[in-house]
């Protein structure tokens, strides 16, 4: 009865996120699910707790990319950006600097910060219909996705695999980094060589950008980020910690490059983004623990005892479909959770899981946080790409850094 109950609370919760009955906000919906959950759960109000609190650095994280984000963008290195794209002169040299710009935003700043510097930067570099304009838009979401497995921080579905299987640092950039650089690979040259090498980007509208201001402290403080990054996991530091640190210092790097506009923080910064987290473990949890998804258990650990690489690819295609179906951070938490609980060492099946919950989420519209972003940036644009044409555009790229990077993780387990 336990099990009937929690699939409806489930199941009830993942529809309820794309609805919104009486226009529910997000972080409404998944507390009202948690709460059910809680209530009708196998965790009791201990273990409810236990879980909020084990999910505190996740929870930092999120926090901190939020500042993050606020603080790349108070530093006006959207405007930065938009005066790079503009001195491009054909459509496959701005596609080749966003995948460039993309890949490292994402890879320090998270998959999420990517489209909120670039989207604006390139609507503001180019003619909204131009078809410079919107590969270069398409691009950009795609590099945010495809590069975001390259490291623990560069997207928080990394950090929930990162911190729930006690991963080291150098463990993951000796196994998953090459599968993520391989992916990443595929993707961006499959995105680059789609676009016409020989079409003109139109002369861009000389819409005048927002007044420049100094971007070298905010540069120099992403820098020290990613220092810090890799100094503090090879120290064990908490990554949420180290996050919220750099939220605090682009603060203060943009306050060196001029005022700060505290209406950007406060469109950034949203507590209900942390209610929605913590909320959506606190169900998987239950769900779970009660034994109400053991179907899906018996899929993933069934595909133990192959190859690695078939393994790898049945986890990630997994993740990847459960991904595109209720969008990728509460579908982490499963396979997360259904691996976690099960005894033993799991490489391969946590390798394939990680990997189509990050470049796998790319085939849909749904999939990634940062997609929603991306088209939600769009439509402010006056860019409105329906969720057909977005998955037409997808499916090459994404497949071929999906089947990239499960062929160098095969090799890596």
């Amino acid at each position: 009865m336990q099990e009937t109950v929690l699939a409806i609370i489930f199941v009830a919760t993942i529809v309820s996120l794309y609805v919104r009955p009486f226009g529910a906000k997000d972080w409404q919906v998944a507390a009202t699910g948690a709460a059910l959950a809680w209530l009708f759960g196998p965790f009791g109000l201990r273990g409810g707790i236990e879980t909020a609190l084990d999910s505190a650095n996740i929870l930092a994280f999120f926090l901190g990319l939020m500042l993050v984000a606020a603080g790349a963008e108070a530093a006006g290195l959207y405007v930065r950006a938009a005066e790079l794209l503009r001195a491009r002169n054909t459509a496959r040299g701005r596609v080749g600097l966003v995948l460039i710009l993309g890949l490292g935003i994402t890879a320090v700043l998270s998959n999420d910060a990517t489209p909120l510097v670039l989207t604006p930067a390139i609507y503001a570099a180019g003619s909204i219909v131009s078809r410079g304009t919107t590969d270069s838009s398409f691009a950009a979401t795609f590099a945010a996705d495809g590069a975001s497995l390259l490291l623990p921080v560069s997207n928080p579905v990394n950090l929930l695999f990162f911190e729930r299987f006690e991963m080291s640092f150098p463990y993951y950039l000796a196994t998953i980094t090459p599968a993520a650089v391989a992916g990443v690979a595929a993707l961006a040259f499959v995105t680059w060589r789609r676009v016409p090498a020989s079409r003109e980007a139109p002369e861009p509208p000389r819409i005048p950008l927002a007044p420049a201001r100094n971007a070298l402290p905010a540069v120099a403080g992403i820098v020290v980020l990613a220092v810090a990054y890799v100094a503090g996991g090879l120290a064990e530091v908490p990554l949420g910690i180290i996050t919220l640190g750099g939220g605090v210092l682009l603060f203060a790097a943009a306050r060196l490059g001029g005022p700060v506009d505290i209406r950007t923080y406060r469109r950034h910064v949203s507590f209900g983004v942390l209610v929605f987290v913590a909320s959506l473990l606190i169900m998987v949890e239950n769900v779970v623990e009660a034994g109400t998804l053991n179907w899906l258990t018996d899929l993933l650990l069934g595909l133990e005892g192959h190859p690695a690489l078939l393994t790898i690819a049945g986890a990630a295609a997994i993740a990847a479909v459960l991904s595109n179906l209720m969008n990728n951070w509460p579908a982490a938490l499963l396979p997360a959770a259904i691996i976690g609980a099960a005894p033993g060492n799991h490489e391969a099946l946590v390798v394939g899981a990680l990997i189509g919950s990050t470049i796998g989420a790319n085939f849909t519209v749904v999939g990634s946080l940062s997609t929603v972003f991306w088209l939600s940036l769009a439509r402010q644009h006056g860019a409105n790409y329906s969720a057909g044409r977005y998955a037409r555009r997808a499916f090459a790229p994404t497949l071929a850094g999906l089947v990239a990077a499960c062929l160098v993780a095969a090799f890596s387990v």
